[in-house]
């Protein structure tokens, strides 16, 4: 009697192992099936009368209309191009030569158009465009890197411009302004909150420094439009040893003069970063 109890419970056992494999085997199956229709079963390949870089030459051929697609003159953008390349590894692929990497990345922020959209006009694919879009980014961020900078580090002269009547000595000591602008983003529902500013819209706040040249020096991109302009800065000072300063072993005091200025109607609060040196 206990011997057929024993057969029974191997038995069922077996029938449960059975049962399980089928399951794992009907799993397989299924994603094999998912794989096959998804990359194997591909549509046709898009044929379409003019390439993307076809049509970006034939715009190359027309500069004004040219500017109104990339934002950048015809001159300016084979100037960047030939800089990206041989200073910043910008390279072309056999499928993709480098121009046409550099004019999806422009038309892109300039539109601003879709990854779909230029997935369309440049007949390529979603991940060749992520791909060119990241590269070309990468090497802009090193070239930001190189000019988004002082010419002077140390800030060991005035500024020829604030010498003028107009102002000295009220702007002695200081090296440029700092502001921070809000740029209109996209971003998922759920940072939607985070990314809301002031004004009611969904935004980035961005740090800027420029000199009396009107030249960039120092930059923060990426905080939420929820941030104050005050935490920026106090999160600049303490985190980025490239933040604008005076020479080392001077005294100095860092005094934040808000000046308005009028434009029209508008009124507009500019924080002008004085370095008083004693």
């Amino acid at each position: 009697m206990d011997e057929n109890l024993e057969g029974v419970a191997q038995g069922q056992k077996r029938l449960l192992l059975l049962a399980e494999l089928s399951q794992h085997a009907a799993i397989i199956g299924q994603m094999g099936a998912q794989y096959t229709d998804r990359y194997w079963n591909k549509g046709e390949y898009r044929e379409t009368p003019e390439t993307g870089l076809q049509w970006v030459m034939r715009c190359f051929s027309r500069p004004r209309y040219f500017y109104k697609m990339f934002r950048m003159s015809t001159d300016v953008f084979m100037a960047l191009h030939e800089l990206l390349v041989l200073n910043y590894g910008l390279t072309s692929t056999n499928n993709v030569s480098s121009i046409e990497s550099l004019a999806m990345f422009l038309w892109i922020v300039g539109g601003p158009q879709s990854f779909s959209q230029v997935e369309n006009r440049f007949t390529r694919s979603l991940w060749t465009v992520h791909t060119k879009f990241h590269e070309v980014l990468k090497c802009l961020r090193k070239l930001g890197k190189d000019n988004i900078k002082p010419r002077d580090a140390t800030f060991s002269s005035e500024h020829e411009r604030i010498k003028e009547d107009r102002f000295w000595p009220y702007f002695k000591g200081a090296i440029g302004a700092i502001d921070g602008s809000h740029v209109p983003v996209v971003v998922p529902a759920e940072d939607t909150v985070n990314h809301t500013c002031r004004h009611g819209y969904i935004s980035q706040n961005l740090l800027a420094v420029c000199d009396f040249d009107m030249r960039f020096i120092f930059a923060v991109a990426g905080w939420p439009g929820c941030a104050h302009d005050t935490r920026i800065l106090n999160h600049a000072l303490a985190n980025f040893d490239d933040f604008p300063v005076p020479p080392k072993g001077i005294h100095i005091s860092h005094v934040l003069c808000i000046c308005f200025l009028m434009v029209g109607p508008a009124v507009r609060e500019v924080l002008v970063l004085f370095i008083c040196l004693h």
